[in-house]
């Protein structure tokens, strides 16, 4: 096999507070109601100032000093050097990045790398790269798409970048289609082994298309029979199209003008009926925004099974699949409150259309409730009741991806820089701050709970802690633009997989 050794990224820290207090709103068989407030110290101390320390100052030290570090001393003296947001003494090499107490421990290179006074230990992480890490200890990860940009400000790739989530390390990166970097990849799904497809929109010529690539390298394809899996390493390691072995398939989508034309493929999810052993199984739901076609893909072999149309009102932009056997689609662009998604049965493809206060982002929880996230809004919709019942909250800005955690909160990315939580029973809003460059169109939740921001602006990711906000970032190809189900943890937290 190829080496398969992991390379280094730069990881960058930053906290952020939390901030609570917003308007509920109630739409379609809701109902009108206004929560607020301030900050009165409700954090998880024992103290009544707004950090998150135990004592009664403004830092987050558990001193009295008016500092940011545990010396007693009213001068804040932390220096971090290697600017990877620790200081000594917590740092216990403050110049190297790849050094603190956030890391985890390289148990083969003779350092202490979480700075816990012990080298080498084993941290009860496995290098195994086996499914997608949820349940077990294998590793997980996320899968963020190089779209490139029309501004030509940085070079397209058209290309895939597969990302450790526990450290983030970039240990793949793939051209997603025969078009190269014409091919215009966007939304990306993970199945309930660690599989996963990237949808190719808007190619600059040809069909648009869906490839599946493999997270396993034992679930990869020796072609030409040499005993070697021929895949990437990381992001200085494109092999051309198709000689890649962890691609498993790429299926072109018929489009409105015969072999030449894109159909605008956008909406993607896994049904999460494959094994989670072995990835046998499954289907793949593909939307197309500019036909309104719907696709059922065989997740084996690629090929399309069964076509049918979207509502005229619903042309597919995102995709989320539920518990009950079906597929949610939501329109790209609608006037606030005159929203609609559409609910379509994976066994037949016929559909009903639903009213949302707002949409573009789309993801479904546990207890089949649809949200999405769009101007000013994160909207919640339970179908499961008669009337269905549409409430929101009002959240300024244009709100853009949207993901629920599985711990009572759901997340969606503003295109402003800000991250958003909102609890997921309350429609509180938990937190909404900047956290990075502007252009943050995807979310996600990894299997440690860690939130994943994608920002199309910045060419990079964020993951982010969700109790103390603090953020690791990770550069990504150019101008990613990806906000489904980047880890998988959407579809296991959707169809309840123990």
């Amino acid at each position: 096999m190829r080496n398969m050794a992991m390379l280094a990224t730069v990881g960058v820290l930053a906290m952020f507070g939390c901030e609570s207090g917003t308007s509920v709103g109630g739409g379609v068989g809701g109902d009108d109601t206004t929560s607020g407030g301030t900050d009165t110290g409700s954090t998880a101390d024992a103290d009544t100032d707004t950090d998150t320390d135990t004592d009664t100052d403004s830092d987050t030290d558990s001193d009295t000093d008016s500092d940011v570090n545990l010396d007693g001393g009213t001068t804040d003296d932390c220096v971090d050097k290697d600017s990877d947001g620790w200081c000594a003494p917590l740092d216990c090499n403050d110049s190297d990045v790849n050094v603190n107490p956030n890391q985890i421990e390289n148990e083969t290179n003779g350092i202490d790398d979480d700075c816990d006074g012990e080298t080498d230990e084993d941290d009860g992480v496995t290098t195994d790269t086996n499914s997608n890490g949820c349940p077990a200890n294998a590793i997980s990860y996320i899968w963020i798409a190089n779209t490139g940009d029309p501004d030509a400000s940085l070079p397209d790739e058209g290309t895939l970048s597969k990302v450790e989530t526990a450290t983030g390390i970039e240990v793949g990166r793939y051209i997603t289609s025969p078009q190269g970097a014409d091919g215009d990849p966007s939304r990306t799904s993970v199945n309930l082994h660690g599989d996963m497809v990237v949808t190719n929109r808007s190619p600059a010529y040809g069909k648009s298309s869906v490839t599946k690539f493999a997270a396993d390298t034992d679930d990869c394809i020796d072609r030409d029979s040499d005993s070697v899996i021929e895949t990437s390493i990381g992001p200085n390691d494109v092999l051309p199209w198709g000689e890649d072995e962890c691609m498993i398939w790429n299926t072109p989508l018929p489009g409105p003008l015969g072999a030449n034309s894109a159909c605008g493929a956008r909406a993607t999810a896994w049904d999460g009926q494959e094994n989670p052993d072995t990835g046998k199984g499954g289907h793949v739901f593909i939307g197309a925004m500019d036909t309104r076609k719907i696709f059922k893909i065989d997740g084996d072999t690629g090929a399309i099974l069964d076509t049918g149309t979207a509502p005229a009102s619903v042309p597919p932009y995102g995709g989320a699949v539920d518990s009950q056997g079906n597929f949610w689609i939501v329109a790209m662009t609608c006037t606030v409150g005159l929203c609609n998604v559409a609910r379509v049965k994976m066994s037949d493809l016929t559909s009903q259309v639903f009213k949302v206060h707002c949409g573009y982002g789309i993801s479904v929880d546990s207890k089949g409730r649809v949200w999405t996230a769009g101007l000013n809004c994160v909207s919640r919709l339970d179908p499961n009741v008669t009337p269905a019942k549409n409430v929101w909250a009002n959240v300024l800005g244009f709100n853009r991806g949207v993901a629920v955690d599985g711990n009572g909160s759901v997340w969606a990315a503003g295109t402003s820089g800000n991250l958003v939580q909102v609890d997921e029973d309350t429609l509180q809003i938990k937190h909404n701050k900047g956290l990075g460059k502007a252009e943050m169109v995807g979310v996600a939740v990894d299997c440690d709970g860690y939130v994943w921001v994608v920002s199309q602006g910045g060419s990079e990711a964020y993951r982010v802690d969700p109790v103390t906000y603090q953020k690791m970032t990770v550069p990504i190809g150019p101008h990613p633009y990806t906000y489904s189900d980047m880890t998988g943890m959407q579809l296991r937290n959707a169809v309840q997989v123990e």
